[in-house]
């Protein structure tokens, strides 16, 4: 058993209401609830886990209450007062986004529904190789269930991707030995030569012109404008 299965990585967020976003987390997502603290009626702090992945749920405090809680540590107390406050002050959830796995999204997608939640986005397959739908917690934590796809074609140049192992975004013309993608030169030159000199027998400087057009199309390559 490696680490990651005897250890998974756990998050843990503060909240305005236990016992909504518990009930939320439980009937809605379909959490399994591992632990509450002081209890399951007055919850304080609970342990959920889906397919092996821990949330924990922890009820914000006033500052004044986190610094008693750390008196034993002043730079602790000092520490957490300001998180508490902070969270008091902004946007609870802004900014921060959650990635976790299920075996098959629309699958997924189709359990929230009957439990009465419609995601804020529904499946949708990404460039990326992942096909994932999208959920907002009462708290405004966005939440992205996903499960990794295999893609029809290379992200970078347009091949078609054969044999491809699920998440798997590039062929391996467009990637080095260790797997990562060629600087866009490289992959350029590939382009111009590989393709359109050789397969589609266009002059260099035409299969220059259609390789930049190509290539600007692709998911890896189009930020650059």
């Amino acid at each position: 058993m490696s680490s990651s299965q005897m250890f998974p990585n756990s998050v843990s967020l503060n909240v305005s209401n236990m016992n909504a976003s518990l009930a939320f987390y439980r009937d809605k997502l379909g959490y399994k609830l591992n632990e509450c603290w002081p209890s399951e009626g007055q919850p304080m702090w609970a342990s959920l886990v889906l397919d092996g992945q821990v949330i924990m749920l922890g009820q914000a405090l006033p500052p004044g209450e986190c610094e008693k809680m750390h008196a034993m540590s002043p730079v602790a107390a000092k520490f957490w007062s300001a998180q508490a406050a902070a969270f008091a002050k902004g946007t609870h959830g802004a900014g921060v986004n959650l990635f976790i796995a299920v075996p098959d999204v629309d699958a997924y997608h189709a359990q929230l529904r009957q439990r009465g939640l419609e995601p804020v986005l529904p499946p949708t397959t990404q460039f990326y190789g992942l096909r994932d739908t999208v959920v907002v917690d009462p708290d405004g934590y966005v939440l992205t269930f996903y499960a990794p796809v295999k893609l029809e074609s290379c992200q970078s140049c347009g091949m078609p991707l054969t044999n491809a192992a699920p998440g798997q975004m590039y062929c391996a013309y467009c990637v080095d030995e260790k797997g990562v993608l060629r600087p866009y030169e490289q992959v350029f030159q590939g382009t111009v030569h590989g393709y359109f000199m050789e397969h589609l027998k266009m002059p260099k400087e035409q299969a220059e012109k259609a390789a930049r057009e190509h290539l600007a199309k692709m998911p890896a390559w189009c930020a650059r404008g």
